[in-house]
């Protein structure tokens, strides 16, 4: 009769540990399952600001110098002002998120800082282009004008008037390339929200 009664008591706590063990691992998942969920909403907010803030700068930048730029072939044909430099706060939300961008596979994170470093890098140069046009028209206004120094400004403001219209192009290509790829980051983020149920 013992041996019934230990077996029964044996049997009973083996049923509660079971349900307690359950339990537990019912928590631990829906504790998992909401950790998951925050660390998927805070990447596709990411996401989505950096979109917003990526195509915000280059449409701003596209409609002040970029339509010029594509449409001069004479440096005379270009005058925009010095407005875009990069320690402006044009890239705040990535400059403080980009350690983030970790999360992404290595080829689209790279894409992604590409796209930034590069537009970044010819905001740079559109103020050196600016500069450059600024000396061509202090050069011009001399009351005595040394014809070598303007001819030498005018070759070098024409040869960096190619450069910039070639670096436009190739940046154009690597933002594009990269608002597409946060487009599908959102997109894909928004069918994972919608779409995945994991259940116990």
């Amino acid at each position: 009769m013992d041996a019934a009664i230990g077996f029964v008591l044996v049997l009973i706590g083996a049923l509660v540990g079971g349900f307690l063990t359950r339990a537990i691992l019912r928590a631990r998942y829906g504790l998992t399952r909401r950790e998951v969920a925050a660390d998927a909403n805070k990447l596709l907010n990411l996401f989505q600001a950096l979109h917003t803030e990526l195509s915000l700068t280059w449409e701003a930048y596209v409609n002040l110098v970029g339509q010029s730029l594509e449409q001069a072939d004479d440096p005379d044909d270009l005058n925009f002002p010095g407005l875009f430099t990069a320690s402006r706060h044009y890239f705040s939300i990535y400059d403080a998120t980009a350690a983030q961008l970790g999360a992404l596979e290595p080829d689209s994170c790279r894409r992604l800082i590409d796209a930034y470093v590069n537009l970044k890098a010819f905001f740079d140069e559109l103020n050196v282009w600016r500069r450059l046009a600024d000396r061509q028209r202090e050069v011009r206004l001399k009351a005595d004008i040394n014809l070598y120094e303007a001819r030498q400004i005018r070759e070098e403001l024409e040869g960096y008037l190619a450069y910039v219209k070639k670096r436009h192009s190739q940046v154009q290509g690597l933002v594009h390339a990269a608002l597409n790829a946060l487009k599908e980051f959102i997109s894909l983020g928004r069918q994972a929200q919608r779409s995945v149920r994991v259940r116990l």
